[in-house]
């Protein structure tokens, strides 16, 4: 009888888990996985807040004290103050941290040196991060999101809608109000078409800027604030160009979510969106957003669709082949057999 190998234990700390829970069954496979919501606790801004943050630290403090207990594996989902506490709380234990975006402008205090292991999303965000914490050097790992091809797949039935979509939370960084202005040079050339605008927003008076901008434009009957819907996929099917507008982004997902349901992704020239998509679908200003929306409605439905089919043969695959959620559990434990011995 061969010995009963025992899995480590892997305790996955999060705020929210919209990125890593397409982890968790692979992380099951080879670990014993804890799973763990730990709440985010940014600074005070408010009055009120100032009152009840000793409290929520605290009860963050103990939650992520008991949560990485007897355990040989700390995962930490986003590089934020997590981090930084369990960096000098569990200094014996393996540590591994995954940045998306807003972490890299904006680095915890942590004992990085406490850090094993560091996934980023893409080189760009490896290459800043090394340059601003060098003791880092061979400890950062590039592994893409995952996009789920099978359930972001295209409708049996395509057409052609005139519909462009901005998909994600509602907020200045996104760049809404720099699609709707450039939208509305389009709409001079093409009125037919239309611009949907998917997702909340915690910030009324950007809203508001927004509905303002509209107005003043004359865009009420082009564009069209939808909020959360609960079948995006069904929205997508339904989009020919899916954008971002974004300042900066570490892969910005709905581009690619978008693709594999046969929308045609656009976006601005954020730093790093070259290592996903091509330079004719990245654009520098409102003029080369113009021409490339425009080119795309000028050519014929068959070239369009050929068009979306080539790009997404040669982009999808990095998000799914080989699958990330496998080569991020492989790499886990890699490291820690390394480290054991």
């Amino acid at each position: 009888m061969q010995p009963k190998v025992t899995k480590p234990t892997l305790s996955v700390l999060f705020s929210i888990d919209t990125f890593i829970s397409p982890y968790r069954e692979h992380f099951s496979n080879k670990f014993q996985l804890n799973w763990t919501s730990i709440p985010f606790t940014p600074p005070p801004k408010r009055a009120f807040d100032f009152l009840t943050f000793p409290f929520k630290l605290t009860s963050k403090k103990i939650k992520t004290f008991f949560s990485s207990r007897g355990t040989d594996i700390i995962f930490v989902e986003f590089a934020d103050e997590t981090l930084a506490l369990v960096s000098k709380l569990r200094k014996e234990k393996m540590i591994v941290t995954r940045l998306h975006r807003y972490e890299l402008f904006n680095l915890p205090s942590a004992d990085w040196s406490a850090v094993d292991l560091v996934i980023v999303v893409n080189n760009w965000m490896g290459k800043n991060l090394e340059q601003k914490v060098p003791l880092l050097k061979g400890k950062i790992v590039c592994i893409p999101n995952f996009v789920d091809t099978n359930y972001w797949h295209k409708s049996e039935n395509r057409l052609i809608n005139n519909q462009l979509s901005l998909v994600g939370n509602i907020e200045e960084r996104k760049g809404h109000d720099k699609a709707i202005t450039a939208f509305s040079k389009i709409l001079e050339k093409n009125k037919n078409l239309k611009l949907n605008i998917i997702g909340k927003s915690k910030d009324q008076s950007f809203s508001d800027k927004l509905n303002s901008l509209v107005l003043d434009l004359g865009l009420s009957d082009n564009v069209k604030f939808k909020g959360y819907v609960e079948d995006l996929r069904h929205e997508f099917h339904k989009t020919d160009i899916i954008l971002s507008f974004s300042k900066h982004e570490s892969t910005h997902l709905t581009l690619f979510e978008g693709l594999s349901c046969g929308a045609f992704p656009l976006s601005r020239n954020w730093e790093g969106v070259e290592e996903f998509l091509p330079s004719s679908n990245i654009f520098t200003d409102d003029f080369d957003f113009t021409d490339k929306v425009l080119s795309f409605y000028n050519k014929k439905e068959k070239e369009r669709f050929e068009i979306i089919d080539n790009l997404a043969a040669s982009t999808l695959p990095r998000f799914s082949s080989p699958d990330p959620r496998e080569v991020m559990s492989e790499i886990i434990l890699k490291k820690y057999l390394e480290l054991k011995n």
